[in-house]
């Protein structure tokens, strides 16, 4: 493994089950939507709309506009209110932690794909908002994950500054085939039980899976600091 000199070394994460849980953004976009169609139809409250859902499921929407008996249009109102949401998230780490982690790193940058008002709203939420000196969103940056564009485009800035950069994700399907190819280290957080997208390992080539697996980011530390 290359030796880690974070002068020379840009740090770069992607978001959603890497930095929180995705899942507890769903939970968060549903409790929006529900509360606001309890707020504003007063023949249905907040407890029963949850009983007529299945938030684990991905048709809690469909089932939702059945039970109330809204049409498409209304459908892609509610649908705009979950991703516009200020969400209610706890971030993996605190932010102090993450800061005081990154800070001797030449650059800290973020790769996540999803729309850029949403994506920021989950940062925002976080804390994380100021952490990142790039934030390449997918949307913005018409590119997804595992398209290779937006780790060329870092690896273009940062060429007279770094010799090298690490990628921490968690989707094995598309998180790191990119930054391989390119020679960064990469490293995946191993997933809960409650991450949306779930992958078996095995069921990948080696060209996808990471450098390490880790637990947690609090297992970054010792990673870097042995390599430092």
């Amino acid at each position: 493994m290359k030796t880690i000199n974070p002068e020379t070394t840009i740090i770069v994460f992607d978001l959603d089950d890497t930095l929180y849980s995705e899942y507890e953004y769903k939970l968060s976009g549903i409790r929006s939507v529900i509360d606001t169609v309890a707020a504003l139809y007063p023949d249905w409250n907040s407890d029963n709309l949850w009983r007529n859902i299945d938030p684990d499921g991905k048709d809690w929407l469909d089932k939702l506009c059945r039970h109330c008996g809204f049409n498409e249009s209304e459908k892609q109102v509610l649908l705009w209110q979950y991703r516009l949401h200020r969400p209610t998230l706890t971030p993996y780490a605190p932010p102090d932690f993450l800061s005081e982690l990154t800070a001797p790193f030449a650059a800290r940058a973020l790769i996540t794909d999803g729309r850029s008002l949403t994506q920021r709203l989950k940062l925002e939420a976080l804390g994380l908002s100021s952490l990142f000196d790039d934030i390449l969103i997918s949307e913005a940056c018409s590119s997804e994950k595992p398209d290779g564009k937006r780790f060329r485009h870092l690896q273009d800035k940062y060429a007279d500054k770094a010799g090298c950069f690490i990628y921490i994700g968690d989707n094995i399907s598309k998180d790191f085939i990119a930054p391989n190819t390119l020679g960064w280290i990469t490293i995946g957080l191993l997933p809960s039980g409650q991450n949306i997208h779930r992958h078996q390992p095995e069921s990948f080539n080696t060209e996808y899976h990471p450098d390490f697996w880790v637990n947690s980011l609090q297992d970054l530390v010792p990673i870097i600091d042995s390599n430092t």
